[in-house]
């Protein structure tokens, strides 16, 4: 971990990781995430600003991974027995989330390889199987479920996500603000309440995250 703290350091002078445990239907998952009670570390406007700019996703657990994540694990039959594929993975939290639930295989993809580094941390701390990649170039038919968080908020994203994954027969798909693409048959599930972690003052405290699923015709 020493390496993902000296990385974190570069975009937060003083910033260190910490290991925090997050509980989802009786369950455990723990995570590398941004530590706040770091002495060395200052958070004022000008750090801030700096560092969501060249944001670290993986070093927080956002609020739609966390409500996917609940889902996956009150749901098992979802993603037991199937090749899943976490795409824009961050910390891995949902992909983490089906191996404990079952899934036969889980491949996460980031762009960010900081991102790989942190989830495969994060998975080994769990005991739990992933493969990582930094862009998925696989065949469709190789995955029986696609897995995503915070993705439909930026269409651009969404349509790169539909062009590369449209053949994947399953979507399970978590969003905290949602304008629907005209691409998608995405259908509202259910709902959970999260906060993203670690907290920042009142930035992303009780999100309502929607759990979205998708069923290929072919």
């Amino acid at each position: 971990m020493s390496f993902l703290t000296q990385s974190l350091s570069r975009l937060l002078p003083g910033a260190q990781l910490t290991w925090q445990s997050l509980t989802f239907e009786q369950q455990n998952i723990e995570l590398s995430l941004l530590a706040l009670n770091s002495e060395s570390l200052v958070l004022d406007a000008q750090q801030v600003g700096k560092f969501w700019q060249q944001l670290p996703y993986w070093a927080f657990a956002w609020a739609a991974g966390q409500g996917l994540a609940r889902h996956i694990l009150a749901n098992p039959e979802l993603v037991r027995g199937k090749r899943v594929l976490d795409f824009g993975c961050g910390s891995g939290l949902v992909g983490i989330a089906a191996a404990k639930a079952g899934a036969s295989s889980v491949l996460c993809c980031d762009t960010d390889p900081l991102a790989l580094i942190a989830s495969q941390w994060n998975a080994e701390r769990n005991g739990v199987d992933i493969s990582v990649t930094g862009e998925w170039v696989g065949e469709a038919a190789d995955l029986d479920c696609l897995l995503a968080a915070d993705i439909l908020y930026d269409l651009t994203s969404a349509g790169d996500l539909a062009d590369q994954c449209a053949a994947i027969p399953n979507w399970l798909v978590a969003e905290t603000q949602y304008q629907l693409p005209p691409w998608s048959a995405l259908v509202e599930v259910r709902q959970y309440l999260a906060s993203t972690l670690p907290k920042l003052d009142d930035f992303d405290q009780d999100l309502n995250v929607s759990i979205y699923s998708h069923k290929s015709t072919r």
